[in-house]
C-alpha cells in the first residue's frame, strides 16, 4: 500500500508542474485579462531595459527572477494545501481511513 501513497503523490506533484499544458477546470475570474496586461508589460519592460546600463539591467533581470521564483514557490503551497484540504476533508468525511500512509503523504507535502 505504501507504493499507492507514493505513486499518488508523484501523480501529484507531476500535475503541478505539468501546468502550462493542462486544461484546467478552474479559471479564476480575472485571470485572462491579467495574462493579457503581463504580456503588455513585459514588452514595455523589454524596451525600457534596453535603455537601463547593464548595471541596472542586470539588476533588474535578477530582482524579476527573484519575484518569479517566490510567486512560483507561492502557488505551489497554495496547490499542496489545496491537495492537503481535500485530503482531511476525505478523512474527515471516512472516506479514506486516516493510516500511517496517508500520514507520510501528507508530510510529504508539509516540507
Amino acid at each position: 500500500m505504501n507504493e499507492f501513497y507514493e505513486a499518488v503523490a508523484n501523480f501529484l506533484e507531476e500535475l503541478c508542474f505539468d501546468s502550462e499544458e493542462r486544461d484546467y477546470a478552474i479559471q479564476p475570474e480575472g485571470l485572462e485579462i491579467a495574462e493579457c496586461e503581463q504580456r503588455e508589460m513585459d514588452e514595455r519592460k523589454d524596451k525600457f531595459q534596453e535603455k537601463l546600463s547593464d548595471m541596472d539591467a542586470k539588476f533588474l533581470e535578477e530582482y524579476l527572477d527573484v519575484l518569479e521564483s517566490t510567486n512560483i514557490q507561492r502557488e505551489q503551497r497554495a496547490y499542496y494545501q489545496g491537495i492537503m484540504d481535500g485530503i482531511q476533508l476525505l478523512g474527515g468525511m471516512g472516506l479514506i481511513k486516516n493510516n500511517e500512509n496517508v500520514k507520510k503523504m501528507i508530510e510529504k507535502f508539509q516540507h
